[in-house]
């Protein structure tokens, strides 16, 4: 008799994908695995884990997320497990399909061929249970996968993570036609918005493009750069940005110089034959490099190094590493594993950068990466549109349209950068690709991918012709700016498709503690169509195991303030659940949320910056009066703070006053509830330490 399926209401489990293209997810039941719909083209981004092939036989629908997994039995709990690095060979955790008895299993590779005699050992495994919650299990799931990744850390030696790339990209904005007069005037743009304090950019990434061929890495292309790449970078430290480049180090074309010149370096099948390694933009199928051959890390070695030390580069995107781990290859040196190969050409580029240089891996199977790179890709490209796109050839359009996998698409960074979001800090700066502001985006779905974005608080890079932006979609990213200390804490991992609620809590600044924390909640309508929904959240925002609220046991009301919109509400707690109406197709609401305190004068809301808090300094409070001292990174012309002052309000009762150097030429309040108002101030930048005070 066949055996019952687990459903939705038996079972989830959360998927970790080979690569950064990879589907990364929650799969419901004995959901199918997403595959790619264009196998022919794409296969090689999804070479991970693979389970025995009598297992697959018994049970077709299987479902094997790499490295790791999370599983939740509803109703009893769940259990994280998967394995403390990929040195050894790619494993992971199958979820059978039936639902009794329930299966899981743990499964590595061999690594190498397996003849008599031959000892195998997998990497260290590792199990985590965790019990039922009221909220069905994401936050303890969460809470638990996050114990994971600390042990995961540990054992891998990873270090302290670096400060969050803040900075600009070419590709989405000139893809690979690049050339030298081109990329210098974005230069002059972005650097004339540095210095103005407008768009204080750390990073100014040159992309794809520049070089002759791939894998003739120290050979620009003479027509578009014909000074070479020193010139730049030095120019872009001139600007005081540190120059980035990409490049794909583990793969290279038939027709480069380095294939002609030396085949024998070529990774290649039991056959010979070079090993193909997918087709990828603007049209090219891609080979690799055999990582075991010491001539290869070599030329890595000096490709490396002269873009660093010579040529000045201090920030390298790494991409298509999953090249040197393909399956299949007949190695040079057969004892060697795939995933340690690729450990192989991490460490050399290490090695040969040096530790100042930030190094972000791309297209990268997970575990290998682990304490190798600063910072890794943890999606499929984004796009200016939410599902993939490929060429309008009639009866073809749905090959991307469903794909969950690598092709470019807002909704497949999405759910990826959601599902990875736990990574952030613990192993990496997870980098959840460019934020796109052009307005091929309607403007509420430029806010909802910025909110992905924001509470993350990976790197944050965006890739538009800074010309071609308007002020209204620029003020995005500068809100962003600078990133949040740290990604959420919470996540509904358990919703039906992509996570549609987020939350982060926050503490204030030093000088401004008695501010108290409060909580941050992106709610998000992840709608392939066109409904506007109408969604709630419940306060006080209770998750078990993911962070701290605050006391909530005696709050009777609470302050609601939706950034983007910088609009006000005052939700009782004997009101239930907290409404919030008209959410846009593929849009958010970003509230910042915080417990009524009667009688004490509270920072509610901001339009200076997305958290609603962090870009206040110095908070001081005396009898009816407020003392403020912003701490910002850019200028801000008017910022505005929406302040609750108790007692501010009623009849005969003159407004607050704002007090400070260049207030009185300005309107500066409005009054938006009784005893809440919008304050405007002069205007602030990175050196300002303007005392303001608010009287009333």
């Amino acid at each position: 008799a066949a055996l019952e399926k687990r459903d939705e209401e038996h079972s989830s489990l959360l998927v970790n994908g080979w690569q950064s293209f990879g589907f990364s997810g929650v799969l419901h039941g004995a959901a199918k695995q997403p595959r790619t719909t264009l196998p022919y083209f794409s296969q090689a981004f999804h070479e991970g884990a693979r389970l025995p092939e009598v297992l697959v036989a018994e049970d077709p629908d299987v479902l094997v997320s790499d490295l790791f997994g999370t599983f939740w039995l509803h109703g009893c709990g769940g259990l994280v497990a998967g394995y403390l690095g990929q040195s050894n060979g790619f494993g992971g955790l199958g979820a059978h399909s039936a639902a009794e008895p329930t299966e899981l299993v743990l499964f590595s590779e061999a690594g190498v061929e397996v003849r008599d005699g031959t000892v195998v050992n997998s990497d260290w495994a590792f199990v985590l249970p965790f019990p039922h919650s009221d909220d069905e299990g994401s936050s303890l799931g969460g809470c638990a996968t996050r114990q994971y990744l600390a042990a995961l850390a540990a054992h891998r030696k990873v270090a302290p993570c670096r400060p969050q790339p803040v900075g600009w990209c070419s590709w989405y904005c000139h893809g690979p036609k690049v050339n030298e007069a081109l990329i210098m005037e974005s230069l002059r743009m972005l650097s004339e918005s540095k210095k103005s304090g407008e768009l204080p950019l750390e990073l100014f990434q040159l992309d794809d493009g520049w070089q002759s061929a791939w894998g003739d890495w120290l050979t620009p292309n003479a027509n578009r750069f014909p000074k070479g790449l020193k010139p730049l970078a030095d120019a872009v430290k001139r600007a005081g940005m540190t120059p980035g480049i990409w490049l794909a180090p583990a793969a290279l074309v038939s027709h480069s110089a380095l294939a002609t010149d030396h085949p024998d370096w070529l990774l290649r099948d039991v056959k010979g034959k070079p090993l193909k390694c997918g087709f990828t933009a603007p049209g090219l199928w891609m080979q690799a490099l055999d990582m075991t051959n010491p001539d290869v890390l070599k030329h890595i070695h000096k490709v490396i190094h002269t873009i660093v030390h010579d040529w000045g580069f201090g920030y390298l995107k790494c991409d298509f590493l999953h090249c040197a781990a393909m399956p299949g290859a007949s190695f040079y040196d057969p004892t060697v594993p795939r995933p340690a190969a690729l450990e192989r050409l991490l460490a050399t580029i290490r090695e040969a950068a040096g530790d100042a240089t930030f190094v972000l891996a791309c297209g990268a199977p997970i575990g290998p990466c682990i304490g190798h790179v600063d910072a890794i890709r943890v999606s499929a490209d984004t796009a200016d549109h939410w599902r993939p796109k490929g060429p309008d050839v009639r009866g073809t359009r749905w090959f991307f349209a469903r794909d969950e996998t690598n092709l470019p698409g807002a909704r497949n960074m999405v759910r990826s950068t959601m599902a990875r979001l736990f990574m952030q800090g613990a192993l990496w700066i997870n980098d959840p690709d460019c934020l796109i502001l052009r307005p091929d985006f309607a403007l509420h779905e430029a806010r909802a991918l910025a909110t992905v974005a924001t509470l993350s608080a990976g790197s944050l890079i965006f890739s538009d012709s800074v010309e071609e932006v308007v002020s209204e979609r620029m003020a995005i990213l500068k809100a962003m700016l600078p990133p949040l200390p740290h990604a959420a804490h919470y996540v509904n991992l358990l919703a039906p498709a992509i996570p549609d609620t987020v939350a982060i809590e926050l503490q204030p600044t030093a000088g401004a503690e008695i501010v108290g924390s409060w909580i941050v909640v992106g709610v998000f309508n992840w709608t392939d169509g066109s409904e506007v929904v109408d969604r709630s959240i419940e306060l006080p925002f209770v998750a078990p195991g993911a962070f701290v609220a605050p006391a909530v046991a005696e709050v009777a009301e609470w302050h609601v303030f939706e950034f983007w919109s910088g609009t006000y509400k005052r939700h009782s707690s004997a009101a239930g659940r907290c409404p919030l109406p008209g959410i846009q197709p593929r849009g958010c609401q970003l509230l910042a949320v915080r417990p009524v305190r009667p009688g004490r004068p509270q920072l509610v809301g901001s339009d200076i910056h997305v958290s609603c808090g962090l870009e206040v300094a110095r908070w001081e409070e005396f009898p009816s009066v407020v003392e403020i001292t912003f701490g910002v990174c850019r200028t801000v012309e008017a910022p505005r703070l929406c302040l609750s002052l108790p007692g501010s309000s009623g009849a005969g009762r003159a407004p607050p006053r704002l007090r400070g150097e260049g207030s009185e030429a300005l309107p500066a309040v409005e009054q938006v509830y009784e005893d809440v108002w919008q304050v405007t101030f002069p205007r602030v930048d990175a050196s300002s330490t303007s005392l303001f005070r608010v009287e009333w």
